[in-house]
C-alpha cells in the first residue's frame, strides 16, 4: 500500500517536473525566435530608410513590440506578414529578410526600391505571396524564388529587371496561381516550362522585350483566365493549343508581330471570353464567323491587321458588346451589301463605339443606322468606299459625340438632321462628293470642336449660324465651291480656333480684321481664293500663329509691318502670287523660327535682308519681283548701290532730311546731354542687372561672384547644362560640397531682366515645402566684362516631372497622385495663403522639379505676377496689372482667355494645372502629335471620361500597372484594379473640372486639393 502510494506521488512529481521543463524550453525557443525576427526587422528598416524620410516607419522603435509595428503581422510571436505597400521609402531590401523564416506574405510594392532582390528570399519555405511591383529593382529574374515551393503569387511588374526569363526552373513552382512580370526589360522567349504550372490562372508578361513565338505549352493551362502579352516583339502564329484555354476571359496580344489566321471556331473555344485585343499585328484571314457564339463578349478589337472578307453576321446575339473596333484592315469588297451587318447591330442596346474606318467597305449606309443604340457615342466609317447619300435617320443618334464618314464616295446634300446631334464634338465629312450648302442647323452644334468639310463640292457661303459654335477649334472648308465674303461675325465669334482652312474656294472681298481675335490660331490657310484689299494688320495679334498661307489671291498694298514684328513663332509663310508692293519688312529676318518664306511673284522692291531665313537659299523664294536687289550673293540679285531707279521724290526726301539733320544737330547735342542724365537714372532702376538686385537686397540670399559660379559649374561647361528656358540656361554644379543648379539669364533676350526681377520678387518672402527656393544670386561682370546675372537653387536629383514622365517613364500611379497633391498644395498657398497673392503663369511639368524623395517643388517664377495684397511693393504693383496679351506662357498650357486678352488670374493657373493632371494620367503632352487632326488633350479626355473608357487612353506605364493589378493582385492584400480605375477616373474628373473653357466654371484649387486627398484615401 505504501509502495503504491509512493509511486503515485513520484509519478505526480515527475509529471509536473516534465511539464515545467517543456514550458521552459518552449519559452527559450520563443525568446530566441522573437529576437531573431526583431533583429531582422531592424536590419530591413536600415536598408529601406537609406532613401527615405526619417518619419517613415516611425513606429518601428523600442517603445512598441515589433508585432505592433506598422505593416507587421505576427502569429504566435513570429512575423508572418510584411505589408509596406506604397510607403515610398526608397533604399534596398536587406538580405536579413531571409531570417524571417515564418513569413508567408511580403508586399513591398510602390516604394522606389533599387538594388537587387536578395538571394536570401529563397530561404523562406512558407512564403506564399511575393510582391515587389512598382519599384526600380534591377538584376535578372529572382531565380531563388523557385526554392519557395509554397508560392501562390509572384508580382514583379514595373521594375527595371532584365535578362532572359529562366525556363526549366520557373516550371518548378507547382502551386503558383498568379505571375506578373509586366513593364520590365526581360528579353528572350516566353519559357515553355510555364505550361507545367497547372494551377496558373493569370499570366502577365506585357511591355517587355520578349521575342519568339507563343509556346504551345501554354495550352496546358486549363485554369488560365487572363493572358496579357501585349507590347512585345512576339512573332509567328497563335499556336493551336491556345484554343484549349476554355476558361480564358481576357487576352491581349496588342502591338506584336504575330501572324497567321484566327481559328474560325474562336467562338466555340472561349465561351467565357469578355475582352479580346488582337490589334496592331499581322493577322490575316477572316473575322471568325463563330464570334457571335460568345454571348458575354464586351470588347472585340482587331485594329491594324490584314483581315479580309465580310464582317460576320449574327452579331446581334452579342448583347453585352460595347466596343467593336475593326479599323485599318481589308474588310469588304467595295460593293453593295458590305454594310448589311449594321442592321444586325441595332439590337445591341449597350453599344458605345463602332469603328470600321480604313477598310474596303462599299455600298450604301442603310437607313437602319438611325436605329443603333441610344448609347452610341462613336460612329466611325471614314476611309472606305461607301457611296450614296448620308441617311437622314443619322439625326436620331442623340448621344453621338464623334461622327466620321470622311474620305468615301458619299454624294447628295448634307442632312440638316445632323444639327439635332447636340452632343456632337467632332464631325468629319471631308473627302467626299457632297453638294449643296452647309446646313444652317449646324449652328445648334455648340459643343463641336472639329468640323471637316474639306474636298467636297459644297456651294454658297458659310452660314452665319456657325458663329454659335463658339467651341470650334478646327474648321476645314478647303477645296469646295464656296463663295461670297467671309463674315466678320463668324470669324470674330470663333475665338478658340486653332486651325482655319478656307483655301481653294472662291471667297471674295477683304479678309475680316476680326481675325485678330483668334488668339489661339496656329494654322491659317486662305490660299487660292479671290480675297482683295490689304491683308489685315490685326493678324499680328495671333501670337501663336506658325503657318500662314495666303498665296494666289488679290491682296495689295504693303506687307503689314505689325504682322511680322509680332509673330515670333511663325515657321512657314507663303504670300506669293498677290499684288504686294513696297519693301520687304526687315523684321522678317528676326523671326528665328521661320524656316520657309515664299514672297514670289508680287511687286516688291528694294533691298533683300540677309539674316535669318534670308540667309538660307532653300528657305526663301523671291522670283517674279523684278525690283529687288541685294541679299546674299547666292541670290545673284543686282547690287542695291548701283541701281538708279530711285525716284526724284525719294532724292528730294533724302536732301531734305540731310538739311534738317544739320539744322538740329547742335540742339540735339545739348538736349541729349540733359536727357542722358535723366535716362541714366531711370535705366539704372529699370534695366540694369545690378539695380535689379535691389528687389532682393532685403532677402536672405547669399551673394556669390561670377568666379565662384564659374568654378562651381566647371567653367559653365556645356556638359553641365541641364535645361534651357526662355530667358536663360540652367547648369548643374557643386558649391561647398553641395549640389546646386545655376540659372544664368540671357540678357540679350528681351524680358530677361523682368523675368529675373519677377522670380526674385515672387520668392523673396514666401516659404513652402513644395516651392523651389533661391539659395543665392549673382549680379556682376563676367570674364569678358559683360553684365552677368544668375540665380542659384538646390539641385533636384530626380530632375523635372517632364523628364520622369516622358523620358524615363518611371512614375507609378501613386507617385503621380502624390506629385499632383504637392503641386495643388503650393498653388493653394500661392493663391490663398500668401501675401501678396501670386499667379505663377507658366505651370507645366518642366517647371515641376522632384527632390530625392520624389517630393514636387514648383519652380521658374520668371513669369509670375503678384496680384494684390498688403505685401506688394512698388515693383510688384507696377507688374500686377499686366495683361495676358504680354504673356506667352507655354502653348498647350495657356488658358484660352489669355488668348483673348484677359488679365492673368488664379483661374489661369488652375487651367494649366488641369492640363498637367490630364498629362499625368495619359502620358501625353498637350502638344502631342496625336492631337493634330482636330483633337486636344482636354477634349480627348472628356470624350473618354463621358464614355467611361479612360482606361483606353491612360499612359502605357499605368496600363501595365493596371494589368498587373487586374491579373495578379488579390484585393485582400493590395490596391486592386477596381480602385486603380477609380483613382484614374478621379484624377481625370478633377483635371477636366480645372481645365474647363470658362474660368468661372473651373474648380477652385482648394476644392481640387480636397478631391485629390479623397482619391488618395481610397488607395490607402
Amino acid at each position: 500500500m505504501k509502495k503504491s502510494y509512493l509511486l503515485l506521488i513520484l509519478g505526480s512529481v515527475m509529471h509536473y517536473f516534465l511539464r515545467d521543463v517543456e514550458c521552459l524550453l518552449s519559452r527559450s525557443v520563443t525568446t530566441w525566435g522573437n529576437e531573431t525576427d526583431r533583429a531582422a526587422l531592424l536590419d530591413l528598416k536600415a536598408g529601406l530608410l537609406a532613401g527615405a524620410d526619417s518619419r517613415v516607419l516611425s513606429s518601428w522603435n523600442a517603445s512598441l513590440h515589433f508585432c505592433r509595428w506598422e505593416g507587421v503581422t505576427c502569429e504566435g510571436q513570429r512575423v508572418t506578414a510584411l505589408d509596406l505597400v506604397d510607403r515610398n521609402t526608397g533604399g534596398f531590401v536587406s538580405p536579413f529578410i531571409g531570417n524571417l523564416s515564418f513569413l508567408r506574405i511580403i508586399n513591398l510594392s510602390g516604394n522606389r526600391l533599387n538594388g537587387f532582390i536578395p538571394e536570401e528570399i529563397g530561404l523562406l519555405p512558407r512564403l506564399e505571396i511575393f510582391n515587389v511591383s512598382n519599384n526600380a529593382l534591377q538584376g535578372g529574374f529572382p531565380l531563388q524564388l523557385t526554392n519557395c515551393t509554397s508560392l501562390l503569387i509572384v508580382e514583379l511588374a514595373i521594375n527595371s529587371l532584365k535578362g532572359t526569363v529562366p525556363d526549366r526552373q520557373l516550371g518548378s513552382m507547382p502551386n503558383l496561381r498568379i505571375l506578373s512580370m509586366a513593364a520590365n526589360n526581360f528579353t528572350g522567349e516566353i519559357p515553355a516550362s510555364l505550361g507545367n504550372i497547372s494551377s496558373l490562372s493569370k499570366l502577365g508578361m506585357a511591355d517587355n522585350l520578349l521575342q519568339g513565338s507563343i509556346p504551345s505549352s501554354l495550352g496546358k493551362l486549363k485554369n488560365l483566365t487572363l493572358l496579357s502579352l501585349q507590347e512585345n516583339s512576339l512573332s509567328g502564329p497563335i499556336p493551336s493549343s491556345f484554343y484549349n484555354l476554355t476558361s480564358l476571359q481576357v487576352f491581349s496580344f496588342v502591338v506584336n508581330r504575330l501572324s497567321g489566321t484566327i481559328s474560325p471556331n474562336l467562338g466555340f473555344h472561349f465561351p467565357r471570353l469578355r475582352i479580346a485585343f488582337l490589334g496592331k499585328n499581322n493577322f490575316t484571314g477572316t473575322i471568325p464567323p463563330t464570334l457571335s457564339n460568345i454571348s458575354g463578349l464586351q470588347i472585340f478589337d482587331v485594329f491594324q491587321n490584314h483581315f479580309h472578307g465580310n464582317v460576320p453576321q449574327g452579331l446581334h446575339r452579342l448583347q453585352s458588346l460595347a466596343r467593336l473596333n475593326l479599323e485599318y484592315n481589308n474588310l469588304g469588297s467595295g460593293n453593295e451589301g458590305d454594310l448589311d451587318f449594321i442592321t444586325s447591330l441595332t439590337n445591341l442596346t449597350g453599344l458605345k463605339r463602332l469603328n470600321i474606318r480604313r477598310n474596303l467597305l462599299g455600298g450604301m449606309i442603310p437607313n437602319s443606322v438611325g436605329n443603333l443604340s441610344g448609347t452610341l457615342e462613336n460612329l466611325l466609317f471614314g476611309y472606305n468606299m461607301i457611296s450614296g447619300h448620308i441617311p437622314v435617320e443619322i439625326g436620331n443618334l442623340g448621344n453621338l459625340v464623334v461622327l466620321g464618314m470622311e474620305y468615301n464616295s458619299l454624294t447628295g446634300e448634307v442632312p440638316s438632321s445632323i444639327g439635332n446631334l447636340v452632343m456632337l464634338r467632332k464631325l468629319a465629312l471631308g473627302g467626299n462628293r457632297l453638294q449643296g450648302t452647309i446646313p444652317p442647323s449646324f449652328g445648334n452644334l455648340k459643343n463641336m470642336y472639329l468640323l471637316g468639310f474639306e474636298s467636297n463640292q459644297l456651294e454658297g457661303s458659310i452660314p452665319l449660324t456657325l458663329q454659335h459654335c463658339s467651341r470650334l477649334q478646327y474648321l476645314y472648308l478647303s477645296k469646295n465651291r464656296l463663295s461670297g465674303t467671309v463674315s466678320t461675325e463668324i470669324i470674330s465669334s470663333l475665338t478658340l480656333l486653332i486651325r482655319l482652312d478656307l483655301d481653294h474656294n472662291s471667297f471674295t472681298g477683304q479678309f475680316p480684321a476680326g481675325v485678330g481675335r483668334l488668339m489661339n490660331l496656329n494654322f491659317l490657310d486662305i490660299a487660292y481664293n479671290k480675297f482683295s484689299g490689304e491683308m489685315p494688320a490685326e493678324l499680328g495679334k495671333c501670337l501663336l500663329l506658325e503657318f500662314l498661307e495666303v498665296q494666289e489671291n488679290f491682296f495689295d498694298g504693303r506687307i503689314p509691318l505689325s504682322l511680322f514684328s509680332s509673330l515670333k513663332g511663325l515657321e512657314y509663310a507663303d504670300l506669293s502670287r498677290n499684288n504686294f508692293s513696297g519693301l520687304i519688312p526687315a523684321e522678317l529676318q528676326d523671326i528665328r523660327n521661320l524656316k520657309a518664306l515664299n514672297i514670289s511673284f508680287n511687286q516688291l522692291e528694294g533691298e533683300v535682308p540677309q539674316k535669318g531665313v534670308f540667309s538660307n537659299l532653300t528657305g526663301i523664294s523671291l522670283q517674279g519681283n523684278e525690283k529687288l536687289c541685294g541679299g546674299i550673293p547666292k541670290l545673284h540679285l543686282p547690287n542695291c548701290s548701283g541701281r538708279t531707279s530711285e525716284s526724284k521724290n525719294e532724292k528730294r526726301r533724302i536732301i531734305f532730311i540731310t538739311s534738317v539733320t544739320v539744322g538740329v544737330f547742335f540742339c540735339l547735342v545739348l538736349g541729349s546731354i540733359f536727357t542722358w542724365l535723366l535716362l541714366c537714372r531711370k535705366v539704372s532702376k529699370r534695366t540694369s542687372p545690378s539695380a535689379a538686385m535691389s528687389v532682393v537686397e532685403s532677402g536672405p540670399y547669399l551673394r556669390l561672384s561670377f568666379k565662384q559660379l564659374w568654378v562651381a559649374t566647371d567653367q559653365f561647361s556645356v556638359d553641365n547644362i541641364i535645361g534651357v528656358g526662355s530667358f536663360g540656361s540652367v547648369y548643374s554644379g557643386v558649391f561647398n560640397g553641395k549640389p546646386i543648379a545655376v540659372k544664368v539669364m540671357n540678357l540679350q533676350r528681351h524680358g530677361a531682366i523682368k523675368s529675373f526681377e519677377a522670380e526674385c520678387q515672387a520668392l523673396s518672402k514666401i516659404r513652402h515645402r513644395n516651392l523651389l527656393q533661391i539659395l543665392s544670386c549673382c549680379s556682376s561682370l563676367d570674364s569678358t566684362g559683360n553684365d552677368f546675372v544668375a540665380l542659384v537653387y538646390e539641385l533636384m536629383p530626380n530632375g523635372s516631372l517632364d523628364r520622369c514622365l516622358h523620358e524615363l517613364k518611371i512614375l507609378t500611379l501613386r507617385q503621380r497622385l502624390d506629385i499632383a497633391i504637392d503641386v495643388a498644395s503650393v498653388l493653394e498657398y500661392l493663391h490663398h495663403d500668401c501675401e501678396p497673392q501670386i499667379v505663377h503663369c507658366d505651370l507645366k511639368p518642366s517647371n515641376v522639379l522632384l527632390d530625392k524623395h520624389m517630393v514636387a517643388r514648383l519652380g521658374d517664377f520668371g513669369l509670375a505676377k503678384l496680384v494684390h495684397g498688403p505685401g506688394m511693393t512698388k515693383f510688384s504693383k507696377e507688374h500686377a496689372s499686366i495683361s495676358s496679351a504680354a504673356i506667352r506662357g507655354t502653348v498647350g498650357y495657356v488658358p484660352p482667355e489669355y488668348g483673348m486678352g484677359a488679365n492673368v488670374s488664379t483661374e489661369g493657373d488652375v487651367y494649366s494645372y488641369g492640363i498637367l493632371l490630364l498629362e499625368l494620367i495619359t502620358g501625353k503632352r498637350p502638344t502631342d502629335e496625336t492631337f493634330k487632326d482636330g483633337t486636344d488633350l482636354h477634349i480627348t479626355c472628356a470624350s473618354a471620361f463621358s464614355e467611361s473608357s479612360m482606361i483606353e487612353i491612360v499612359d502605357l506605364r499605368l496600363l501595365a500597372d493596371l494589368d498587373s493589378a487586374d491579373a495578379n493582385r488579390p484585393s485582400s492584400n493590395n490596391m486592386d484594379a477596381m480602385r486603380m480605375r477609380e483613382c484614374i477616373e478621379g484624377i481625370a474628373e478633377i483635371g477636366l473640372g480645372c481645365s474647363k473653357e470658362s474660368p468661372n466654371e473651373r474648380v477652385d484649387i482648394r476644392h481640387a486639393l480636397k478631391m485629390l486627398l479623397r482619391v488618395k484615401m481610397k488607395l490607402a
